[in-house]
C-alpha cells in the first residue's frame, strides 16, 4: 500500500512539473498601472510580456536600455487629424504598430521614459483608448531602474510581428472630441484642466496663433504633481492640491495642454494614482482649438481674444 500511494504521489509531481513546464510562460499580471522595478525585474524574461522604451532620443536606446525593450518614437503614435497636427493616430494604425512590435491583446505592456517625462504616459493613455487590457507604466522611469543598478544591455530584441486583434471600438470614455469641449465651455459639466507651464496658460508664452488658454480652463501645471526625482507626490498632498481647484472625484475632469501630452501624464495622475472614475484627455489640445477663430480663448487676465 505505501508503494503504491509513493507511486501515485511521484506521478502525481511528474504530471504537474511537466504541465508547469509546456505551459507557455505569462507573466504575472501588473498589481497596478505603476509598477515598481522590483516587480518588472521579476518578470523581466516573461514571455508574454512587452518592455517599450519611449525615451525621444534614440541615441540613449543605442548607449543602453532594459533587456527586451524596444524603442519606439513618441512622435510616431501622432498624426494629423483633418489637416490638425499631433493627434494620436487612428486607433487601426495603433493596432498595426503594437503587432509589428511584437504586442497582441493577450500582451502585457511596460512603458518608460526618462525622468519627469510625460511621453510613457502618453502611450499609457492611448492604449486605454485602444482598449488594451494589460498596461502598465515604471515607476521612476529608466533613470529609476538605473540608479538601482537594475540590468541593461545595448542589445535589440528579437521579435516576431503578430497580429494585434482589435475589436475596433476605441474606448471614448478616455478621450475628449472638440465637440464635446465645445458644449462644455458653453454648458458645463466638466472641469477643464490646462495643465501647460503657467506663462503658456495666461498667453505671455506660447507658439499657436493665438495665444492662452480654452475659456473657463483652469491651470495646473503637471509638474507640480511630482517631487524633484520625477516619483509622485504623496496621495494627501496630490488630492489637496486637486481639491482646492475644485477637481474632485465625483466631477468628469478633462486634462488638456497643448497637444496631449502634457495632459496624458495629468490623466494618469487623476485616474490611477488617485483613482478618479471620470478622467478624459484632450488631444486636441490648445493646439486645434486655438487655430478655430470662433472658440473663445482667454488670456491670464480672463478677457476674449
Amino acid at each position: 500500500m505505501r508503494k503504491a500511494i509513493r507511486t501515485f504521489v511521484g506521478l502525481a509531481l511528474l504530471v504537474l512539473l511537466l504541465m508547469l513546464f509546456a505551459s507557455p510562460a505569462c507573466p504575472q499580471q501588473p498589481p497596478s498601472k505603476l509598477v515598481s522595478t522590483s516587480w518588472l525585474e521579476k518578470n523581466l524574461y516573461q514571455e508574454k510580456l512587452r518592455i517599450i522604451d519611449l525615451r525621444s532620443n534614440i541615441q540613449d536606446y543605442w548607449q543602453n536600455h532594459l533587456p527586451g525593450a524596444v524603442w519606439l518614437s513618441p512622435e510616431a503614435l501622432r498624426l494629423a487629424d483633418h489637416g490638425v497636427p499631433g493627434k494620436l493616430m487612428p486607433p487601426q494604425a495603433l493596432a498595426v504598430m503594437l503587432g509589428e512590435m511584437g504586442v497582441d491583446d493577450k500582451t502585457t505592456v511596460v512603458v518608460y521614459a526618462g525622468g519627469n517625462d510625460f511621453t510613457a504616459t502618453y502611450l499609457i493613455w492611448a492604449l486605454d483608448y485602444l482598449g488594451h487590457p494589460s498596461a502598465a507604466m515604471l515607476d521612476g522611469g529608466f533613470d529609476r531602474w538605473q540608479t538601482e543598478n537594475g540590468p541593461l544591455t545595448q542589445d535589440y530584441p528579437k521579435i516576431e510581428p503578430v497580429e494585434y486583434a482589435w475589436p475596433g471600438q476605441p474606448n471614448l470614455e478616455v478621450r475628449a472630441t472638440l465637440e464635446e469641449m465645445e458644449h462644455v465651455v458653453d454648458q458645463g459639466g466638466a472641469i477643464v484642466l490646462d495643465v501647460r507651464p503657467p506663462e503658456m496658460y495666461t498667453g505671455e508664452k506660447g507658439f499657436w496663433k493665438r495665444r492662452g488658454h480654452i475659456r473657463g480652463a483652469i491651470n495646473h501645471f503637471w509638474g507640480d504633481d511630482l517631487n524633484h526625482d520625477g516619483s509622485w507626490k504623496s496621495q494627501e498632498q496630490l488630492k489637496a492640491a486637486y481639491q482646492q481647484l475644485g477637481a474632485t472625484p465625483e466631477k468628469t475632469i478633462i486634462t488638456s495642454c497643448g497637444q496631449g501630452l502634457m495632459s496624458s501624464h495629468t490623466y494618469f495622475t487623476l485616474k490611477y494614482v488617485l483613482g478618479y472614475p471620470q478622467v478624459k484627455n484632450y488631444d486636441g489640445g490648445f493646439n486645434e482649438w486655438s487655430n478655430i477663430r470662433d472658440l473663445p480663448v482667454e488670456t491670464g487676465s480672463g478677457q476674449k481674444e
